[in-house]
């Protein structure tokens, strides 16, 4: 999703895309672990530390999603 729209996307905005069938199953923790391995390779520089809620959330593109 990331590099198809490559602009930042608010996590509650697009939760039945970026969740899909497992939409209501997904705890907060697997969410901030899903994203820091995102982070860590690269997809992302957000890495949703500092960030109270998953609903709060917002993830921005990587360097890959600009080019």
């Amino acid at each position: 999703m990331l590099l198809r729209t490559r602009r930042p996307v608010k996590m509650v905005d697009r939760t039945l895309e970026i969740f899909g069938s497992y939409y209501g199953q997904v705890t907060e923790p697997v969410v901030r672990r899903a994203l820091q391995l995102l982070h860590k390779e690269g997809k992302t520089p957000s890495t949703g530390v500092g960030v109270r809620r998953t609903r709060e959330i917002v993830v921005y593109p990587g360097r890959q999603a600009a080019a």
